[in-house]
């Protein structure tokens, strides 16, 4: 009796550590999906950051004649709003004449 009763807790065990992988995988998964819609969302929020930057300046040419010199003069004058806190953003004017360079950096990375 004691032999089977043995090997009963042997099963045992084994059902407690598959358990306790699959747990391990299932939330290893979890933590993965959830950072890589983070990440999606980072990247989304960027894109639509850089478009509305390209607009605001395009729609100053159009009014104006040429392009803008610099974002603050977008912020003053056609209502554009920046998160500086969480992007870092990069707008070389080349002439006013020419579309200036537009870029979005994240600061987290």
């Amino acid at each position: 009796m004691a032999r089977v009763f043995r090997k009963k807790r042997s099963y045992g065990a084994l059902k407690l550590l598959l358990f306790v992988a699959a747990a391990v995988v299932v939330v290893g998964l979890v933590l993965s999906a959830v950072s890589s819609l983070d990440d999606s969302r980072r990247s989304e929020n960027m894109k639509i950051g850089k478009e509305a930057i390209v607009r605001a300046t395009v729609q100053c040419y159009s009014l104006e004649g040429r392009y803008p010199p610099d974002l603050e003069y977008l912020e003053e004058n056609y209502g554009l709003t920046l998160d500086r806190d969480k992007y870092v953003y990069h707008y070389q004017a080349i002439g006013e004449n020419l579309m200036p360079r537009v870029e979005l950096f994240s600061r987290n990375g």
